[in-house]
């Protein structure tokens, strides 16, 4: 473990090396911060138990892109303590908010990855229900609520984000920024169905170039989370890759088709505009579509609800919604805001 100062405080952060040999990990963070952790238990998977009160440490990854998210991930860390009467790590983007108060049997645990590692075992790090989903139930369908990608194979192609979008914490959570070299992992992509390119904001780079290796080893891709900015400048790259059937989904988070508010955001709107009508000829092509957007967003008193469901629709065939959170975790507001966008 160590001391560290960061822009939210200073706390411990316990490292890997500080965990026991039996470990039970579950993950209620996103696709990235899920795949890092597997990519540690496919390394050692002797390490890993599939039932909590057989562990010697519980592990959960958690997610602080909303309060909703952060009140999640305290309701499970509460409930697998109160289980197993063991401590808990607490590690994903939420180990680094200092500023949020966590229970005395929480510890924070730093970001743990392994590099260049075959994800043979999906199963060692358990994977949560979303909690956005009441009554989600594991399915098939890739576009019911909930379930974009979750079967799919995440190929982690690196992690961290240089965006400077006002709304969030990426830059300060995920730890260093590593982009994997693409030819290095064409077997790993090959070995697997239904592989999804996962970092927390792709590349140009790295998108032409597996557009290029999906082209010649004629074996479908999808790739998620790509920024607007990122998306258009592989537009001749990603369309060709369509016109072969070989582009599966498409997942670019525009966050709002309101120019004031990408504005209010620090967002491009001459970027999102231009990706919109990139989507629309890829959906043309048989491209399934997917985004984020943020609602109720406040800036300088004015609120911005952002629900417009018809463009939404138009433009794709799966979306998801955070409502705008600004950073300032309150367990009672939390607890309103779950009933009010969940209940």
């Amino acid at each position: 473990m160590k001391n560290i100062k960061n822009i939210f405080g200073e706390g411990v952060l316990y490292e890997k090396e500080d965990l026991g040999n039996r470990i039970y990990a579950t993950s209620a963070a996103c696709m990235s911060v899920w795949s890092d952790m597997l990519s540690f238990a496919n390394k050692y998977p002797e390490k890993f138990v599939d039932n909590p009160m057989d562990a010697d440490d519980v592990v959960i990854l958690g997610c602080q892109v909303t309060d909703l998210a952060v009140l999640n991930d305290l309701e499970i860390a509460r409930k697998l303590h109160d289980m197993t009467f063991k401590d808990v790590y607490l590690g994903g983007c939420i180990a680094q908010r200092m500023d949020i108060s966590l229970p005395n049997y929480v510890r924070r645990l730093n970001v743990i990855r392994e590099y260049n590692i075959d994800l043979v075992n999906r199963n060692l790090v358990h994977y949560e229900k979303p909690f956005w989903v009441p009554d989600f139930k594991e399915e098939e369908d890739n576009l019911k609520d909930g379930h974009l990608f979750r079967n799919f194979y995440p190929l982690k192609i690196g992690a961290g984000c240089h965006g400077k979008c006002k709304y969030c914490t990426i830059v300060h959570t995920r730890g260093g920024y590593y982009e994997e070299v693409p030819e290095k992992q064409i077997n790993e992509f090959l070995n697997h169905e239904n592989v999804v390119l996962i970092s927390d904001s792709p590349t140009p780079s790295q998108i032409k170039a597996w557009c290029k290796i999906a082209r010649e080893t004629n074996k479908d891709i999808s790739i998620r989370n790509v920024e607007p900015q990122n998306l258009i400048q592989c537009r001749n790259e990603l369309l060709e890759l369509a016109d072969n059937g070989l582009l599966k989904i498409v997942h670019c988070p525009v966050q709002s088709f309101d120019e004031d508010l990408l504005k209010a955001m620090n967002r491009s709107v001459v970027a999102t505009n231009q990706v919109i009508q990139l989507i629309r000829e890829l959906r043309k092509k048989g491209v399934v579509t997917a985004t984020n957007i943020i609602i109720d967003y406040e800036v300088n008193d004015k609120l911005y609800e952002n629900h417009d469901k018809e463009k939404l629709n138009e433009f794709f065939d799966y979306y998801s919604w955070n409502p705008y959170f600004d950073g300032n975790f309150n367990m009672e507001r939390a607890k309103e805001r779950f009933k009010k966008y969940i209940k």
